[in-house]
C-alpha cells in the first residue's frame, strides 16, 4: 500500500470514529443523491417495529401488533452536501410470512439483523436469518447485528462479548440499543446510512456492473448519484 493509500485509510478510520451527525429533512423535494433500501430481520418480538418507530417517529409502545408480511417507513437525511432517502422495510418474523419477506431482500442495500438480549433463542436464530437473507440476494453491502432491549440488563440472556464475536465472525457491524429509552437508535440508523454513502461514493460503478450481470437492475435504478449543489434541500 503506498503512502497516499495509507493517508486515505487513516482519514477514513478517523472519520468512522467521529459521531456522524445527519440532519432530518421533510421530503418536500424529489432530488436525492442516494435512495437506499434497508431490511430489518429477526424473530417476532425482537423489537424490529419498535426500533423503526422510535427512529422514524420518536415514539414507543410497550407492545405492538405483529407485522403482517412487510411494512415500511421512509426517512430523508442530509449528510454534508448529500441528500439521502432511506426506505426501511420491517419484515415479519413469523414463519408463514417469510416467503413474502424474501421478495424484498433482493433489492436491499443493507440488512439489520435484530435480536432481543433477553431472549437467547432470538439470538441463536440470527444464523437462520443470515442464511435466508443471503440466499436471496447478493446486493446488500452493509450489514448490522443489533441487540435490542439493552435497558433490561437485569434480564439479559445474551452476553455482549458473545454477540460481538459472532458479529465479527459474520462480518456484521455490531450495536446494542433500546427502542424504549432510544439508546443508540438514532446512531444506529445514521451510521448505517453513512456507511452506505461511503461505500457507494467509492464503489457504485463496480456495484452497478456486478448487479447488472446478476440481473439486479432495480438497485441501479434506485441509487441516485447526482452530486450537484442544486440538489441541496432548503427546508
Amino acid at each position: 500500500m503506498d503512502s497516499n493509500e495509507n493517508v486515505e485509510q487513516k482519514e477514513e478510520e478517523e472519520e468512522d470514529e467521529e459521531n456522524i451527525e445527519m440532519e432530518r429533512l421533510n421530503d418536500f423535494q424529489m432530488n436525492h443523491n442516494y435512495i437506499f433500501r434497508l431490511c430489518l430481520l429477526g424473530d417476532s418480538n425482537a423489537g424490529k417495529t419498535s426500533l423503526l418507530t422510535r427512529f422514524c417517529d420518536n415514539s414507543f409502545k410497550e407492545s405492538y401488533n405483529n407485522t403482517i408480511g412487510v411494512d415500511f417507513k421512509v426517512v430523508t437525511l442530509k449528510y454534508k452536501n448529500k441528500i439521502i432517502k432511506v426506505h426501511i422495510w420491517d419484515t415479519a418474523g413469523q414463519e408463514r410470512f417469510k416467503s413474502i419477506a424474501v421478495n424484498y431482500f433482493r433489492s436491499a442495500h443493507g440488512f439489520i439483523f435484530i435480536y432481543d438480549i433477553t431472549d437467547e433463542d432470538s439470538f441463536k436464530n440470527i444464523e437462520n436469518w443470515l442464511d435466508l437473507a443471503f440466499k436471496n440476494t447478493n446486493s446488500a453491502v452493509i450489514n448490522f447485528l443489533v441487540g435490542n432491549k439493552n435497558d433490561r440488563e437485569e434480564d439479559r440472556k445474551v452476553d455482549t462479548k458473545t454477540a460481538e464475536e459472532f458479529a465479527k465472525e459474520k462480518q456484521l457491524i455490531f450495536f446494542e440499543a433500546s427502542a424504549k429509552t432510544s439508546d443508540n437508535v438514532e446512531k444506529l440508523f445514521q451510521y448505517c446510512t453513512y456507511k452506505l454513502v461511503k461505500y457507494f461514493d467509492k464503489n457504485k460503478d463496480k456495484y452497478f456492473t456486478e448487479n447488472n450481470n446478476n440481473k439486479l437492475n432495480n438497485n441501479a435504478q434506485d441509487i441516485k448519484t447526482d452530486d450537484k449543489e442544486e440538489n441541496k434541500c432548503s427546508c
